[in-house]
């Protein structure tokens, strides 16, 4: 992803985490949860540790909207979609 597509993410991350906090019902052995650490574990189980690279923005933003709706559900009920970034092709790559 660019920067500044990151730099939408985080924003987004950042207004959500407030929202969803005192939703979160506590999880053991944590008596209570962490909002933030919580939507970003989310983005790295549902996208894979390189998300940054390889996940599409748009289903990025479509994960971020359902864990609004549905904090405390598990990552792997999350719908999708779940794609990778389909870049064009650079002028130096083959055809």
């Amino acid at each position: 992803m660019t920067p500044g597509e990151l730099a939408v993410i985080r924003a987004r991350v950042a207004e959500i985490g407030p929202r969803i906090q005192h939703l979160l019902k506590p999880h053991p052995p944590l008596p209570e949860r962490n909002a933030f650490a919580h939507i970003w574990l989310g983005l790295r189980e549902t996208f894979g540790e390189a998300w940054r690279e390889r996940a599409d923005p748009g289903c990025v933003h479509a994960f971020l909207d359902w864990i609004e709706r549905e904090p405390n559900a598990d990552y792997g009920a999350y719908p999708g979609p779940v794609r990778e970034r389909i870049d064009e092709p650079g002028l130096f790559d083959a055809s």
